[in-house]
């Protein structure tokens, strides 16, 4: 998609997107395509599964704590 497909129908300014996409392609999240005079994004889906992984492990390591605090104020 392009910048401006992205921030279609939205408040959020073209700048806006244009930087967070920049952060999401510096993690490999995301990467542009000059198709042009535009630049065309799209994700990298096998960076956004390892990210989505990671991201469970790290809730249920969450969970776990917040579990074994809550035994322990109840305890």
């Amino acid at each position: 998609m392009s910048i401006a497909e992205v921030t279609s129908g939205t408040n959020i300014t073209r700048q806006a997107i244009a930087k967070h996409l920049r952060v999401l392609a510096d993690a490999g999240l995301v990467r542009d395509v000059k198709a042009g005079r535009e630049r065309l994004w799209e994700c990298e889906r096998a960076q956004l599964e390892e990210a989505r992984r990671s991201l469970q492990l790290i809730e249920r390591q969450w969970d776990d704590a917040l579990m074994r605090l809550k035994a322990f104020v109840e305890g």
